[in-house]
Formats: structure tokens, sequence, C-alpha cells
């Protein structure tokens, strides 16, 4: 069972990581091993903090979501359904290979390396376009599927492919950030067995979400003001030397 203590530091962990480009599950599976967290219910607690980090882009952006919802742009909500379908297969089809990765850190490393050096290239990226294409949508969906394993971020993937193929920074990153929305509750709706089956006591329950939750919204302040100064591409240094650390650590430990 996560403790108290354990619970407190997690969430900060998965408000901070969720929305900056780093990873939450990767860094969320680190700290369980740092932490010597009980396996049992850690899954569970995990998903649960997701709730949080998602009522902190909602939140966030809610004018844009009522305004996507009540208006009549069809072709931006095609687009977003467009972007969500790779993953919702390969959430459903990779689930038990996702899982087990969680407890191998030399391949968590591995994963941090490939999404830095994608996330880095966003460094030559240049703005071309004020909205995605359908097939821009394809591509940052397909960028998603591999944010199903820990180490590979999904923010970092969806916004640095938006980056990548022209838009301007304020649109990659709000169409980053609604798409993460309906992943979160559907990732959700598959480990909910995981969260059914967690005993942990309200308090902790309740700490947990409320500091997720406002640790979002900060974090998610300070990542439009850092994409916004084109200094975005500094995640992807963070993770190639996070990445490389683990590796090194796999190798001679």
């Amino acid at each position: 069972m996560v403790t108290f203590i354990q619970a407190i530091i997690l969430s900060f962990i998965e408000g901070i990581t969720e929305w900056f480009a780093i990873s939450s599950s990767g860094h969320l599976a680190i700290f369980k091993e740092i932490l010597n967290v009980d396996p049992e219910g850690f899954l569970g607690f995990a998903v649960y903090l997701h709730f949080a980090s998602a009522l902190g882009v909602v939140i966030y952006f809610w004018k844009d979501i009522i305004n996507l919802f009540t208006g009549k742009d069809i072709k931006y909500i095609a687009r977003v359904v467009i972007s969500l379908i790779p993953i919702a297969i390969a959430g459903i089809f990779l689930k038990k290979y996702v899982e087990d990765t969680f407890n191998n850190l030399f391949f968590i490393g591995v994963f941090f390396v490939v999404c830095g050096v994608f996330i880095y290239s966003t460094k030559y990226a240049k703005e071309r376009k004020t909205k995605p294409s359908i097939s821009d949508s394809l591509y940052i969906g397909f960028s998603q599927v591999l944010a199903i394993f820990p180490g590979i971020s999904r923010s970092g993937m969806a916004t640095g492919s938006g980056l990548i193929l022209g838009l301007k920074k304020e649109e990659a990153i709000k169409f980053s950030f609604i798409l993460a929305i309906p992943i979160i509750f559907g990732a959700a709706i598959l480990e909910s067995a995981e969260i059914s089956a967690m005993t942990l006591p309200f308090y902790v329950l309740l700490t947990g979400f409320t500091i997720t939750l406002l640790t979002s919204l900060l974090t998610i302040m300070l990542l439009v003001r850092i994409v916004r100064h084109d200094k975005f591409y500094l995640f992807g240094i963070y993770n190639l030397v996070l990445g490389i650390i683990l590796i090194l650590r796999f190798i001679f430990a």
C-alpha cells in the first residue's frame, strides 16, 4: 500500500511531469523504486492522479474547450478524434506489454533517450500554419502511440510533433493538451480494476488529488511560457541525460 508520505511525493511528481515533456509514467516508475513503494495499489494510485492532471487542463483551457463544443468548427473536432484513434487502439492491444516495462529501468532509460532526441529536434522547427490538417492530426496521433510506454512523454510527443509540423506554438500546446483529456480518461477506463482495488484512506486520496491538481496548473502555465520563448527543446536534453543515467545504472549495477 502507498504510504501518506509516498503519496505526497508521487503527487508532486505527477503534477510536474505530466505536462512537462519528461514522462510522468517514467518518473513515477523511477520514484516507485527510489521510495520502495509497495507494488500493491501503485498502478491504481498513479492512474487516479491522472484524473487530477486532466482536471488541471480542463480548468486552464476551459474557454477553448467550451468554444470547441459550442462552436461550429466541426473540422477541428474531427482532427482531435483522428489523433485519438491510433493511441486508443494501441492502448487496448499493448496494455500488458506496457505494464511489464514499468518494472524495467533499462527499457525506461531507452525510451527517455528516444523521447529526448525527438524533443530536441523541435529546436529547428519553424511556424508555418495555424491549425493542424488531417494528415497532421494522424502524424500527431501516431506519435502519441509511443507515449504509452514509460519514458516517452505524451505531451512531449504531441506538442513536439505539432511544432515540427509547423504549427504555431500556442496551437501546438492547445491541441496537445485537449488531446490529453480523453486519453487520460480512456486510460482510467482500461485500468478501472486497478483503481477500484485501491484501499487507501480518503485523506490520502484527497491530499494526492489536490497536490497534483495545483501542481499541474502551475506546470501548465510555466510550460506555455517555455514554449513561447522557444525553449521546449531543453526538455530533450533533460530526457537524454536521464535516459543515459538509467541505462548506465542498469549496465554497471
